[in-house]
């Protein structure tokens, strides 16, 4: 695992202490902690492929229930 050049000093420590945490954790023998990963996961990179071959060129407000997309 290697961040990018784009990612900020805060996210990079956040990585940094999350890398801590997780051999920590292997160390001392928790391993249904990596048999349940991932708990949270961000969305952060766009699928770039699919934005240009099914762009949405308009907003409309989500139905409660349903998913955006």
């Amino acid at each position: 695992m290697e961040p990018t050049e784009s990612e900020s000093k805060k996210t990079l420590e956040q990585y940094i202490l999350d890398l801590k945490v997780l051999t920590e954790r292997a160390k001392a023998g928790n391993a249904n902690y990596s048999h349940e990963a991932p708990k949270l996961t961000p969305r952060r990179r766009l699928d770039e492929a699919a934005a240009a071959r099914r762009p949405i060129l308009r907003w409309h407000p989500p139905i409660r229930g349903r998913s955006s997309l």
